[in-house]
């Protein structure tokens, strides 16, 4: 098979292939996407036999990752065309893009699965999940806010209204999506393109404290992005789709796993589920160290400070298991100095025998991201290490409450 970077005469088959395996032509998102999103310089495909039958679309994002901005390829899209299924194409498709994102300089990329386990096997993990709530419209009143006025947007013009509230919402959230004009507008227009409703709610002085995006249509009024200041501001959100009784009978939102609002409501034996969100993996393990800080704190241990170049460090060795980017696995010195930075230089291709701690590079993707810290990591068998090592990496790099909702 050739894998290579689409151009503008592979486009076709791009769409007819993701025609076939996601949204119809004539749906509206594929008419927004392959009208104003779509990037075939971000797009690999594989050819066999001159045929194109396979393909990820590699989105560009940038995450804030323990306070650091990191640059990321959100792949979707992956499709393998049926007359190449059950044939390993999955696994080279996967492989020759991670090697695409390391020629890129990103150490980690991220992907929404549809089956978690395809993608477990090599070598990514999920870092966040979302709580999903679906309750008859009946039933939402008690947990609706009268006291604020609403507003719609209606143009991608207006994202300065919904920037801000996001902003609030996601402070001391890790692994979330960095938003800009750019990414505000294409949010925007996918939601218009799609016939989503937004709507916002803010008070007397016009300050806006949350926002929703959902769709009519259907009995199950599905609410796709809900976010807000304060609990007023989710309850007058949820009050503005309570008044669609007439338009749909139950609703469906999510929100991040930290929110703990279901302590609150009247019902919580029905309706409630978790969903498994965004997997992350790590493209190249000296860029994830490179790109990802660790925490200062780390040096109120002193069992295994040292010093590099004269400086205070913090140094062990470490194994990583990689089956699939072949570049990953081996052994590797990691130096951290006072300020976080982090440094890991490659010493073998082999684990080494003596090495302090080893672990899975997907279990190196959930300690870097913040949602396993290291003594859960031994517990699931992701890290095997002694335990000043155990004590010392949960200093360098603590468990934090992740956060993404990005679709596409």
């Amino acid at each position: 098979m050739e894998f290579k970077i689409a151009t503008a005469s592979d486009t076709e088959a791009v769409k007819d292939l993701w025609a076939y395996c996601f949204e119809p032509a004539d749906n509206p998102f594929f008419q927004y996407y392959f009208t104003k999103a779509y990037e075939p310089e971000n797009t690999v495909v594989g050819y066999e036999q001159g045929e194109l039958v396979s393909m990820v679309h590699l989105r560009q994002y940038t995450l804030n990752v323990r306070g650091a901005a990191v640059p990321v390829s959100y792949m979707v899209g992956v499709a393998t065309a049926p007359t190449a299924r059950r044939g390993g194409v999955g696994a080279k498709l996967l492989t020759s893009s991670l090697e695409e994102l390391r020629r890129r300089g990103q150490g980690i990329t991220i992907l929404m699965p549809s089956k978690a386990a395809f993608y477990q096997q090599y070598g990514w993990d999920l870092y966040a999940h979302q709580w999903t709530r679906t309750m008859a419209l009946d039933e939402l009143r008690p947990l609706t806010e009268r006291t604020l006025h609403f507003g719609r947007v209606r143009s991608a013009d207006e994202w300065t209204k919904l920037a801000p509230v996001y902003e609030s919402y996601k402070q001391d959230l890790c692994g979330y999506a960095i938003r800009g004009e750019k990414e505000w507008r294409r949010l925007i227009e996918s939601w218009l393109a799609e016939n989503v409703q937004i709507a916002y709610v803010h008070d007397d002085a016009g300050h806006i404290e949350g926002y929703g995006a959902f769709k009519l249509g259907e009995p199950t009024i599905p609410m796709s992005e809900l976010v807000y200041r304060t609990r007023r501001g989710q309850r007058a959100v949820l009050n503005y789709v309570y008044n669609h009784r007439s338009q749909g009978s139950s609703i469906w939102w999510n929100e991040g796993l930290h929110d703990e609002g279901y302590l609150f409501h009247p019902n919580a034996k029905e309706g409630y589920g978790t969903m498994p969100f965004m997997m992350s993996r790590i493209v190249d393990v000296p860029l994830a160290f490179d790109q990802v800080p660790a925490s200062k704190d780390a040096f109120e241990m002193s069992a295994v400070e040292t010093t590099v170049n004269g400086k205070p460090a913090i140094t062990f060795t470490l194994n990583v298991t990689d089956s699939l980017a072949v570049w990953n696995h081996g052994a590797y010195q990691v130096a951290v100095d006072a300020t976080g930075k982090a440094t890991a230089t490659k010493t073998s291709d082999e684990v080494a025998t003596n090495a302090d701690a080893t672990i899975t590079v997907g279990g190196l993707s959930l300690l870097l991201m913040g949602r396993l810290d290291a003594e859960e990591l031994v517990f699931e068998g992701r890290l095997q290490a002694d335990e000043v090592i155990i004590e010392t990496l949960e200093k360098l790099y603590p468990k934090k409450k992740m956060y993404i909702n990005e679709w596409w």
